[in-house]
Order: C-alpha cells, then sequence, then structure tokens
C-alpha cells in the first residue's frame, strides 16, 4: 500500500454525508434556506451547449466582483468556494515548519490545509467567550508565524471583529499574511468595511464565500481579493478553470440582483433575533450572533436536545470533539415562517424509558441463545429457557455475560469473564462481518415502528440498557426506529458497580434530560429495583399469571404489561384512570 506524506496521514478528514438527509429542517451546515436569486435560475437555463462544452471565461464575473468591492480587477480571483480560496494563499505563503496562528475554535479547513502544507498550527484560547481579542492575537506571534486566520464573523461562535482589531493586527504583523474569511459579513448588524484595507496594506487577504449569503453552495464560488502582486502569486497555484461555468454564469447574475440580497439579509436578521430570544425564554444560553446560525450552549441537556431535534426531522451541527464546545449546537437560522416547526420540536413531553432487550427487542434467539451457545462451548452441556429464566428472576445478573458465567460456575465450570465476552461476542455481534453481524440478527420488533411515530407526539423515549451502546445503536437502526429516542444509557456509560438493580442509569436520564411525567418499562426484577431505586414510575413487561410476572409485582412494579405489543393501549387505559382519579 502506498503511503501519503506524513504530514497528510495525520490529518483526520472532513466527513460529508454520502447521501442528501430526508429531514423537516436542515440546519446544521450554515446554507441558505430561501435559495438564489430567481435570476440565478434563468441565468443557468440559459447556459448554451457551446458554453458547457469550453473553458470558462472569467472575464465579467471579474469585473462585477471587482465593481462591487471597490477594487481593481487584478486585485480578484475566483475560487471554487472558499474552501479553495484558503488552501490557495495557505499553499501559495506556508512553508514547512512556519505557523499558521488562529482563535479556538473557528473554522477548520485552514486549519486542515496548514497541516496539508506540513505547517503548523496555533490555536489561541479566548480570554472571554467569544470576545475577539486582537491583542492576545498578537501577544501570540512567533518568529515562525506566517499566516493569521481570522473569520469574521467568526464560525462556529458568531462575533464579528472591529475593522479597528483587524488594522491593529495588520500595523503590528507587517511581514505576516492575514487571511480575513468574510463569508457571513453581510449577515452582520453593523457591517465593517474591511475593503477599505486592502488599499491601505499589503499582507491582507479577504475570502468569501457565495455559499451562505447569496445561497449558492451548490455551485462552489468563492473569491480571494488582495493586492495585485499576491493575487498573481496566488495564480501561480490554483487551477486554470477551477471555477466552472455553471458558478461564473450564478455569480453574475447573483450580483447584480441587490434588491433580493437585501431581502436575504433582513430574514436572516429576524430570524436569528426570534430564535435567540426563543432559546433565552426556555432558559438556553445563546451567544450573541452576526451570523446566520446561532450557537447555543445547552448544558447538561445538550445530547438530549440533539436528539430530541433529530427525533422531529431537524438536523443541527454537535461538536462531539470539542472540549470546549461539548455542551454547545449549533443552529442555522430557518426561515421565519419555520421559527415555530422549531421550537414546537423542543416542547416538553412526557418521558417513556425502555430496556430494550425482552422489551423493545424479542431476544429469543439472540441474546437467550448466545448465552445457550456459550454455555455449551465450555460446559459440551445444553441449558434450558427456564434455567436462564430462574437465574433472571435472582437479580443482579442483568448483564448476559455475567449470567452466563453465573450458569457455567453453578454446573462447576469456572471460567474467566474475559473469556467468556470473547466467545459470547463472536457468537452475538461482530460489527466486521461482511452480511449478518451475528445472531443480534434473530432479533424480532416486540413494539411496532407505527406505535413509536404514533406516540411521538406526546412522548419522548430513551433507552437504560445494559447492552454495550454499539449493539443498542445497530439493533435500533436495524428496525429504524433509532431516530424516537433522544438518549441511550447503555453499561457503556455506567460503571461496573452502578450498573442495574442501581438506579445510576434512570437517574443520569432524569437528570440530562426535560420532561413532564416518566415511567419506566423493564422486564427484570432488576429494572424494577432500578425503577423504584430512582423514584420513577416502573412497569414491569412479562405475561400475566407467569412466575416473572409475580416476582416482578413482588418486587414493586407499578403494574405489569402483558403485551408490550400494545403498548399504546396500555398508555391509554392509564391516561383514563388518571384523568378519573
Amino acid at each position: 500500500m502506498i503511503k501519503p506524506k506524513k504530514a497528510v496521514e495525520k490529518i483526520l478528514p472532513y466527513s460529508t454525508p454520502k447521501y442528501a438527509r430526508i429531514c423537516n429542517l436542515k440546519l446544521d451546515s450554515n446554507e441558505n434556506p430561501y435559495g438564489p436569486t430567481k435570476e440565478v435560475l434563468f441565468a443557468l437555463r440559459e447556459l448554451s451547449q457551446t458554453q458547457i462544452c469550453t473553458y470558462p471565461h472569467y472575464g465579467e464575473l471579474i469585473d462585477k466582483l471587482a465593481q462591487k468591492f471597490k477594487l481593481k480587477d487584478s486585485e480578484v480571483l475566483p475560487t471554487n468556494g472558499a474552501d479553495e480560496a484558503l488552501n490557495v494563499i495557505i499553499e501559495t505563503y506556508l512553508d514547512k515548519d512556519e505557523e499558521l496562528l488562529c482563535f479556538k475554535p473557528t473554522f477548520s479547513m485552514p486549519l486542515l490545509y496548514a497541516q496539508a502544507a506540513q505547517g503548523n498550527v496555533r490555536n489561541v484560547d479566548y480570554y472571554t467567550k467569544w470576545l475577539f481579542d486582537a491583542d492576545k492575537l498578537i501577544e501570540q506571534v512567533q518568529s515562525n508565524t506566517k499566516i493569521i486566520y481570522i473569520s469574521s464573523p467568526n464560525n462556529p461562535t458568531g462575533e464579528c471583529a472591529s475593522i479597528k482589531d483587524i488594522e491593529k493586527i495588520l500595523i503590528n504583523c507587517p511581514s505576516i499574511a492575514l487571511i480575513l474569511d468574510v463569508t457571513y459579513i453581510n449577515f452582520a448588524q453593523n457591517v465593517p468595511d474591511y475593503f477599505s484595507l486592502l488599499k491601505k496594506y499589503d499582507n491582507i487577504f479577504i475570502v468569501k464565500s457565495f455559499s451562505k449569503d447569496c445561497a449558492l453552495a451548490g455551485l462552489r464560488l468563492g473569491v480571494i481579493m488582495s493586492r495585485e502582486e499576491n493575487i498573481r502569486q496566488c495564480k501561480k497555484i490554483i487551477s486554470p478553470y477551477s471555477v466552472n461555468v455553471a458558478a461564473v454564469s450564478a455569480g453574475i447574475a447573483t450580483l447584480d440582483d441587490f434588491e433580493y440580497e437585501n431581502y436575504i439579509k433582513e430574514q436572516i436578521k429576524m430570524s436569528r433575533e426570534l430564535l435567540t430570544r426563543g432559546l433565552m425564554q426556555m432558559g438556553f444560553k445563546p451567544y450573541k450572533s452576526e451570523a446566520n446560525f446561532v450557537l447555543c450552549d445547552f448544558g447538561k441537556y445538550c445530547e438530549f436536545i440533539y436528539w430530541k431535534l433529530k427525533s422531529n426531522g431537524i438536523i443541527v451541527k454537535q461538536f462531539k470533539n470539542s472540549d470546549i464546545l461539548k455542551n454547545c449546537l449549533r443552529i442555522t437560522t430557518p426561515r421565519v415562517k419555520d421559527i415555530n416547526l422549531f421550537f414546537s420540536a423542543l416542547k416538553k413531553k412526557n418521558m417513556i424509558v425502555f430496556d430494550l432487550d425482552g422489551v423493545v427487542f424479542d431476544v429469543t434467539n439472540s441474546y437467550r441463545l448466545a448465552i445457550k451457545e456459550t454455555f455449551k462451548h465450555f460446559s459440551n452441556k445444553e441449558i434450558s429457557d427456564e434455567e436462564i429464566q430462574q437465574a433472571k428472576d435472582i437479580g443482579g445478573l442483568n448483564c448476559d455475560w455475567d449470567l452466563t458465567q453465573y450458569l457455567l460456575k453453578s454446573h462447576g465450570f469456572y471460567i474467566e469473564l474475559d473469556e467468556v465476552i470473547e466467545v459470547f461476542q463472536n457468537i452475538f455481534f461482530n460489527p466486521d462481518l461482511k452480511g449478518s453481524k451475528g445472531i443480534i440478527d434473530n432479533e424480532k420488533l416486540n413494539i411496532n415502528q407505527n406505535i413509536f411515530e404514533n406516540l411521538s407526539d406526546n412522548y419522548d423515549f430513551c433507552a437504560f440498557t445494559g447492552r454495550p451502546k454499539k449493539e443498542a445503536i445497530y439493533s435500533l437502526e436495524k428496525f429504524n426506529i433509532m431516530k424516537y429516542f433522544c438518549k441511550i444509557v447503555s453499561q457503556d456509560d455506567i460503571e461496573k458497580d452502578k450498573r442495574k438493580p442501581h438506579p445510576e442509569g434512570l437517574n443520569k436520564i432524569k437528570s440530562e434530560t426535560i420532561y413532564n411525567d416518566i415511567c419506566y418499562f423493564g422486564d427484570t426484577i432488576d429494572d424494577i429495583y432500578a425503577g423504584i431505586g430512582s423514584a420513577t414510575t416502573v412497569y414491569g413487561v412479562a405475561k400475566n399469571g407467569t412466575k416473572t410476572a409475580k416476582i416482578l409485582t413482588e418486587a414493586g412494579a407499578n403494574d405489569i404489561i402483558d403485551d408490550i405489543s400494545k403498548l399504546d393501549e396500555f398508555l391509554k387505559l392509564k391516561e383514563n384512570i388518571y384523568a378519573n382519579s
């Protein structure tokens, strides 16, 4: 296998979805929900066969960009999106072991390009969230600092740097290239005249994308603006025809429609204000934004809110790998008419928490079979369903690995838990297998997907399970019901000595979610004890008249549901009882 250069090998690629995601509101990529001006659509329809089969010419687009930003045409370079603009500048000016300096967090692509160019990236932390501080950035400049990257308004934090701060950096760092990414600048309340700095300083590069305000994300159009000599150097790096003819035509058309540009600005500002105000009224912490998105701190409820929105078909940006943003979501401003749809998805509901095995999933031919096969592997003996159930009814053996080891030990076979787990997992679930992943694929769904759909108007759903999280997610996704679950607490999330029957998992759900009333459905004595320990209404799942039903009732279950497939009928009955009590 041929290896890339070391600098590239260390980089994590920017992940993009393979296919368009079907959703009600796509608020994760800061795209313009209003779409481009109709003039763009007319221009694209008018493209001739000759234009498409020949290389593009950029003269008219360059002339219009130069006119708009009051520059010479030699100071403008169209690019394939702002991403290419950033890459071209970095490739042109950053040598091996030289440094790109920027605030953290910010847009990730220039950092990746700097690493690919074998340069170093040094992040500067904010003194105050999220307040741009030119002095702090200047203090961090070192002898090998070659480029300073500033996004203003910054993505994902939303703050804008003043023209005074930008000028201070240019004056104090005359030998350093300052990349000023103004992709979101048209959404700012008071737009700084950054472009006037191009006349005064020869070390500034202004980069702009037309994906956001002009809604040309699918066509990829950007621009570099700088002194003529800087543009000449960048032309040595850029592909000669990197901007396609459709993007050129769309760019010309959108630059002509000033009225639509102003309409979009006003709509986004109005939506941003409504979004910010609504989040504040709900008790969350949205940060002031000058862009077409709002970064909001949801605290300990962040994961729950993310999945609650997703279960309602609303996708927002989550920051899984960032400590500083771990409790934050970035929300693209929706259309004004969709604001109510967004907040409707956040309304407080009743909560149902499910144990998965034996409740949501019929595990007779998966977990139960894995117990039998693992037992047989070590003992060369068969074990019955009755004996397995008897062991479960004892309590304290909610994890099937522990249960299998207990059964082996009770028959005189003393096997280390690691050995039990290895054999069990090879039988039950191996995600690396092609096709079937193991007998996990024998599982059936106890609760029809339609029931989740029908109940979702009034209920949020969570899972508290002894499964490892990968197995829980695999089965939920396989049956297409993962989309209904707002939070999953698995054995991976709980210390071993605090797993069921300990209430820690339910307590975690209760403290990290928002709800009106909450109840828990489980099929073992450990589930009942966990529910009681967390002061949660707990319902046992068992056939009426069976020994298990009696055990769950005696353990303290509030009631027994005989057939979990009729969950909707059971809940309706409970609602009627409460309404008449």
